[in-house]
């Protein structure tokens, strides 16, 4: 069984052997089992699941030698000025270095900053500076950092920074084994950037100007949005008040987060941002952060039991959701899951909406009980199936030492449950990490799936297939903008896939109900509206603005030659001369957001697009193609503030 998991997607052929060896008796005494806890004991428990080994391994074992190589290449690239190549080596170089010798990965930190700083990215390369400095750069060569220190602070117009960094210039010069006729020079050079930079600092009256850091909350939402249940539709969002087009609703931090592999080696393992100087993991290869807080946070959670695991996780075949499963375990001890279980037993995890947006988003109260399918209304074999997989993650997190050596049988079988329930929470909730990859023109920009996260309040929101709203991701950070004008009582919704412009309602239907098991009853479905393609463009669809104000929809040939329209609901006259003329001046509106947008104006271009549609609803009546077109642009425009390559 050892060997099976050396294997390329080893997890359905192990769930298959697990599977082939059940009885129909075995199956019908399972599906007996009255709790998630017992589930996971019943499968422990079967002869053929009780062989598999999981062993810590490291995808890329590190090498001193390796190390070395690469950093003489690196050195290479450098000396013939092909900084891109050069920081890939050393980045290369580093992820390969051991834990010892230290001096060495001072060394390629050292090499590493020079080659950002000529990239002109000199916050990074001064955090190179630091960490080299940090891992005992060699003393006699500590003036090239200082000196370098100076130089990415005068590059940022940081003043007072400099002058300091040009001092400690001078004294690291002391210790410097160069020719003499150098040290005199650089001497000179760095004592009259120190007069100059005095001057300048006196000049400005002495100030140093304060960074602004923008401190985010974990959640933060609009005040008009709130939550309501009902038995029909369960939890969702709504408007409390009017949400104009355009307003953030959402923004808010994963309570979980993964990334896929093919993006391990190019983002944060943490937070799922892109760099370009990477930190690793001390011990293995896998996991690459973008700054010491990260890593630090990571290496004191959930990587901690990870390490050397990941290699078993992305070759085992499993979903992103079975990693998000253990990643919402590993993050919390034991005793943090123990300690909560009679609480959700007492109460089956249903606690007030008002209680559950208050908590931590890191708290599994917040999330153990969003949508999931019951048990009763799982077939047996997926539940099985489910249940399998839990063996296999807690074993993954046995084998990462997340148990201590006093934890029973029945502790293990306590947490696999708690796997059990996420993995039905998360089949649900997760949502894609994605980011926006751009091109020449407007056209060639598609995302890009790079990890997966659960995030509580915006799993709260129901589907609609005209939705409400668009996300995109900063990092592992969702924000959620309306997408058009939603009233005070309407349900603000999101979209689980399917969209009424590009499938047909019976499509949409059965998708839904065979994913997420639920009818579908949005307005576009009740309404049956057309495809994005089968909109008619000779049919005006006006709002009636008659003096009862009653908004119904008038249908009008757009050859019209009529211009006051009786309403059929309210039988008062609407005059649609104001709505023609709002339509011409949306085309020259849309002239003008094209070319905006087009030119990467993209701040100026997103207003112009929201002006355009709050102009159409106060006149028009959705579903047709310029309303829908006009979201389409202000979706791509919000888009490129999210991650993006």
């Amino acid at each position: 069984m050892e060997n099976l998991v050396k294997t390329p997607d080893f997890f359905k052929t192990f769930c298959h052997n697990v599977l082939n060896a059940m009885s129909p008796e075995d199956f019908d005494k399972f599906s007996q089992l009255p709790s998630d806890r017992d589930r996971c004991e019943y499968v422990a428990g079967l002869p053929a699941v009780k062989n598999l080994t999981i062993v810590r391994e490291e995808k890329s074992v590190k090498s001193i030698e390796r190390a070395l190589a690469l950093k003489k290449e690196g050195n290479n690239a450098f000396q013939n000025k092909e900084w891109n190549r050069a920081l890939d080596l050393y980045n290369q170089s580093y992820i390969a270095t051991p834990c010892d010798p230290a001096m060495d990965v001072a060394v390629i930190f050292a090499n590493r900053s020079a080659a950002l700083y000529h990239m002109g990215k000199h916050d990074l390369a001064l955090k190179d500076i630091t960490r080299a400095m940090e891992a005992n750069y060699p003393r006699d060569m500590q003036y090239k950092l200082m000196e370098r220190e100076a130089r990415c602070f005068l590059a940022q117009k940081k003043h007072a920074e400099a002058l300091q960094s040009f001092k400690k210039t001078i004294t690291a010069l002391d210790d410097a084994k160069i020719p003499e006729e150098k040290r005199s020079k650089m001497e000179r050079d760095a004592q009259i950037m120190v007069k100059m930079l005095m001057k300048t600092i006196e000049k400005c009256g002495n100030q140093k100007l304060k960074q602004k850091i923008k401190k985010e909350d974990t959640s933060q939402m609009h005040a008009a949005l709130e939550f309501d249940y009902n038995p029909t539709e369960g939890r969702f969002a709504k408007a409390a008040a009017d949400i104009g087009v355009g307003e953030t609703i959402v923004a808010e931090l994963p309570h979980c987060s993964a990334l896929l592999e093919r993006s391990a080696q190019t983002h944060c393992h943490h937070c799922f941002k892109r760099f370009h100087a990477p930190l690793s993991c001390p011990t293995c290869s896998d996991a690459l952060f973008c700054s010491t807080e990260c890593r630090t946070v990571a290496l004191k959670t959930y990587h901690r039991y990870e390490c050397g695991l990941l290699p078993i996780i992305w070759r085992s075949g499993t979903s992103i959701i079975c990693h998000l499963s253990l990643r919402t375990l590993a993050q919390r001890d034991v005793e943090y899951f123990l300690k909560i279980r009679d609480e959700l037993k007492a109460n089956e995890g249903e606690y007030p909406i008002e209680r559950r947006l208050k908590m931590s988003n890191s708290d599994y109260r917040k999330v153990c009980n969003l949508f999931k399918v019951s048990a009763k209304d799982r077939s047996v074999n997926d539940l099985f199936q489910h249940t399998v997989m839990s063996f296999f993650l807690v074993n993954c997190l046995r084998a990462g030492g997340y148990f201590d050596n006093n934890s029973s049988e029945g502790v293990v079988h306590e947490i696999a449950g708690f796997l059990l329930r996420t993995l039905q929470v998360l089949q649900f909730n997760t949502h894609e990490v994605f980011e926006l990859q751009t091109g020449k023109t407007t056209q060639d920009r598609k995302t890009h799936f790079i990890g997966g996260a659960l995030y509580p309040t915006v799993s709260l929101f129901n589907h609609s297939c005209d939705p409400g709203v668009v996300r995109y991701f900063r990092g592992n950070r969702v924000y959620v903008h309306a997408i058009k004008n939603i009233k005070a009582g309407e349900i603000v919704a999101e979209n689980y896939g399917p969209l009424y412009t590009q499938e047909d309602r019976e499509q949409r239907r059965n998708t839904l109900k065979q994913v997420y098991h639920f009818d579908c009853m949005c307005v576009p479905c009740q309404e049956n509206w057309p495809l994005f393609a089968d909109m008619n463009n000779d049919i005006l669809r006006f709002r009636c603005d008659g003096k009862k104000d009653c908004g119904a929809l008038i249908c009008v040939p757009a050859d019209t030659n009529e211009f006051m329209i009786r309403c059929v609901d309210c039988g008062e006259f609407t005059n649609i001369l104001k709505g023609l003329k709002a339509m011409q001046d949306i085309d020259v509106m849309n002239r003008t957001a094209e070319r905006l947008h087009n030119s990467g104006s993209v701040d100026e271009a997103v207003r112009k697009y929201i002006e355009i549609l709050k102009t159409m609803s106060d006149v028009l009546v959705p579903p047709f193609r310029d309303y829908v077109l006009c979201q389409q642009n202000i979706r791509n425009c919000l888009l490129q503030y999210g991650n993006r390559i």
